[in-house]
């Protein structure tokens, strides 16, 4: 299973179309439980996510491969200080993974990257790498020769940006994880209620929504399948506030019926405002 747990919901109520607010501990033993039911051992999380690293440290199964991501700091002992009492959190000697929230912190302070490469060299850490939101980031970031064991990166389907860099991060042995394949819940929404700041999308989001309709598909499903049918990514972080999105998710992948003809239509959709896929310019 190609899939990775989101846990920013666990500490946050979070994302646009979020009406349920943070699950109790209740909800999150069933969620839990379904990952491990269904071969989910990927956990992303990460300081900023409010409580998420201290209550998910008591469901974990003990396979865990769990990645978590820095704030901005500015010191390299702060940094590893950060680093270390997230491992205490999780309760775990090590972790999969840990990345720069944002690509931004290791652009401003490169000298970061070396309490990375330490703790790694220490077997604190497996992979390290970052967070991006914009393909200059990436840019610039191999230009300083910062390569990443691990990245994760926004890609949807009307969100392609990264696509022409894949081959190359391959060619490096990355590890690509993708984020926002439904765009914080942005695909859902009715395009005559957007909020005022979305509207520029109306137009995409009604030719999105009916070339769904016309195949007879759930956007979700078009949605998560397109990320999950791209061989360059490895695992696709999903958010879920219960048991019940989890299945749900869990079921658009297995059922799903390998019509990929319906992203190439939707490929020949033009976003025209660009900058409005980012969610930080909501």
């Amino acid at each position: 299973m190609k899939v990775a747990l989101g846990t920013v919901q666990f500490g946050l109520q979070y994302g646009i179309s979020n009406k349920n607010g943070v699950p109790t501990d209740e909800q999150l033993l069933e969620i839990f439980s379904t990952c491990e039911s269904n071969g989910i051992n990927t956990f992303d999380t990460a300081v900023a996510y409010g409580n998420a690293e201290e209550r998910i440290s008591n469901f974990l199964p003990k396979n865990a491969e769990i990645i978590s991501k820095f704030p901005k700091t500015e010191s390299k002992s702060d940094l590893e200080t950060i680093i270390l009492n997230s491992i205490s959190r999780l309760k775990r000697d090590n972790l999969y993974g840990f990345m720069a929230h944002n690509g931004d912190f290791l652009i401003e302070n490169p000298q970061l990257w070396e309490v990375l490469v330490k703790l790694k060299q220490e077997n604190k850490i497996q992979k390290i790498g970052y967070s991006l939101y914009t393909t200059e980031q990436l840019e610039q970031l191999l230009e300083f020769n910062l390569v990443p064991d691990i990245i994760q990166i926004p890609y949807s389907l009307l969100d392609r940006k990264f696509e022409p860099y894949f081959a190359e991060l391959k060619q490096k042995n990355v590890e690509i994880h993708c984020r926002s394949v439904f765009l914080q819940g942005l695909y859902f929404l009715n395009p005559e209620k957007l909020p005022e700041k979305l509207v520029p999308l109306n137009s995409e989001l009604k030719r999105l929504q009916t070339i769904c309709q016309s195949n007879q598909v759930k956007i979700s499903d078009v949605a998560l399948n397109f990320a999950y049918s791209n061989t360059y990514i490895d695992k696709i972080v999903i958010g879920i506030e219960n048991k019940t999105q989890l299945e749900e998710n869990i079921n658009s992948i297995k059922n799903w019926d390998k019509n990929d003809s319906i992203f190439d239509e939707i490929k020949l959709i033009t976003v025209n405002n660009k900058e409005l896929l980012n969610p930080a310019n909501w």
